[in-house]
């Protein structure tokens, strides 16, 4: 069985840029990827923070984890995703399609 996740880049903001993520399963959210330093953290599609969670892209330390884990589990692959193309592409790109099998 394969599973999909998409990425889109809905804004930009002075502090990083927003993604809207969705899994073919259903599960959506946004994140907010830092502008400067890749750091990664759930956000409002308008790109206000939630929570305390984030992932230090360069070292790949989430620091105060959601404990759910099926909203911790979106969040690492969503982010992961796009800070892994960030570093491939030299950017961050608008789109994003990863399948997994």
């Amino acid at each position: 069985m394969a599973a999909s996740l998409t990425c889109t880049k809905t804004r930009s903001l002075e502090t990083g840029s927003v993604y809207a993520w969705e899994t073919a399963e259903g599960d959506a959210g946004n994140i907010l990827i830092g502008l400067m330093e890749p750091v990664a953290r759930p956000c409002t599609p308008e790109g206000t923070t939630l929570g305390e969670m984030l992932l230090y892209g360069n070292v790949g330390n989430v620091e105060k984890s959601d404990p759910d884990l099926k909203v911790r589990r979106a969040f690492l692959i969503a982010a992961s995703v796009i800070l892994q193309e960030r570093e491939r592409q030299g950017c961050l790109p608008d789109k994003i399609l990863r399948t997994y099998w």
